[in-house]
């Protein structure tokens, strides 16, 4: 018998999910609760209806369902964000006043955390020990980032130059509408990741997080909209990676491309770029093979196996660096 939902995860789908909504056909998912696609600032459902289930690897429990995007998805929240981005809703504050925004976000997240701890490892099967101590850190990545636009990072700097008749100025701008695909593995942390410093520029941002689980991902957004965020600043997409992955890879208003993931998808992603017809920033952080060094003169060898281990195993070892070699 599957235990009942903690007290703070029935406040986290409450906050997130759509009652009464659950997809066609299946009777025994009656009790879960119903997530959407965030888009425009709102819930919204998929143009086609689709639906997917978030199950906990662990254990098999349903966590609930959610709205599965696919290409006119992708191309509705796109262009919305493009229309955002030229009104200058966000692209045009000044870097502080971005600031104060997710500076906010940063309050509310850790207002939040004990849910979206809970609501992690629902979703991913993950041990909730681990999850309170990575999740405690989510915040300072968008005080970083908004404190690092407002001081330096995009004020313009005039480097020198030789000739006296000649100025050179570097003036650091938005690029647009940034497409963010991220893992399963660490769903919130690594969207954080990449949400935090793409607003801090002052882009717009469509995210792709993993049908597998998206429930911290929407949170987030939402709880960034809460934080003053002008709707269409930030949308999230769940869905399925050939459909919306590739439509948000192919789309020709998207400017940067950031994907988190196996090397054999992240080169998928590059070809669907290329066919696209048009030259755009890709950055993709793909799999390691990390070492794991242990010196002679280490303090304790307990310690160091413990390291090791921890290194290799924490995740199940499912995660980009974790421990793969040992050297001595």
């Amino acid at each position: 018998m599957l235990s009942p939902l903690p007290r703070h995860l029935h406040r986290a789908l409450r906050l997130l999910g759509h009652r009464g909504v659950r997809p066609r056909g299946a009777r025994h998912l009656a009790a879960a609760p119903h997530f959407g696609l965030w888009r425009e600032g709102a819930w919204a459902e998929a143009a086609g209806g689709g639906t997917a289930e978030v199950r906990n690897p662990a254990t098999g429990e349903l966590v609930a369902t959610c709205a599965s995007a696919e290409k006119e998805d992708v191309d509705l929240a796109v262009r919305a964000a493009d229309a955002a981005f030229k009104r200058g809703d966000w692209s045009d504050l000044n870097p502080r006043a971005r600031g104060r925004v997710l500076a906010r976000a940063a309050e509310l997240l850790r207002e939040n955390l004990g849910e979206l701890v809970e609501l992690e490892t629902r979703q991913t099967g993950r041990c909730l020990r681990e999850y309170k101590a990575q999740l405690g850190r989510v915040p300072e990545w968008f005080e970083y980032h908004a404190s690092y636009a407002a001081a330096k990072g995009f004020e313009g700097r005039l480097p020198a130059l030789t000739e006296s008749d000649h100025v050179n100025m570097v003036w650091r701008v938005p690029l647009g509408v940034c497409g963010l695909i991220t893992p399963w593995n660490h769903p919130v942390l690594i969207a954080a990741k990449k949400i935090s410093v793409a607003l801090a520029a002052g882009n717009t941002v469509v995210v792709k997080p993993p049908l597998e689980a998206p429930l911290t991902v929407l949170r987030l957004a939402e709880l960034l909209s809460d934080a003053g965020l002008p709707p269409s600043t930030l949308q999230v997409l769940p869905g399925d990676g050939p459909a919306a992955g590739d439509a948000l890879a192919r789309h020709p208003v998207v400017e940067k491309l950031d994907f988190t993931g196996g090397t054999a998808t992240g080169l998928l992603i590059q070809k669907s770029m290329a066919e696209c017809g048009r030259v755009r920033s890709y950055c993709a952080e793909l799999g390691g093979n990390a070492p794991v060094l242990v010196f002679a003169d280490t303090r304790s060898v307990e310690e160091a196996v413990d390291g090791v281990l921890f290194s290799a195993y924490v995740a199940s070892g499912q995660t980009c660096v974790s421990g793969k070699r040992t050297l001595g």
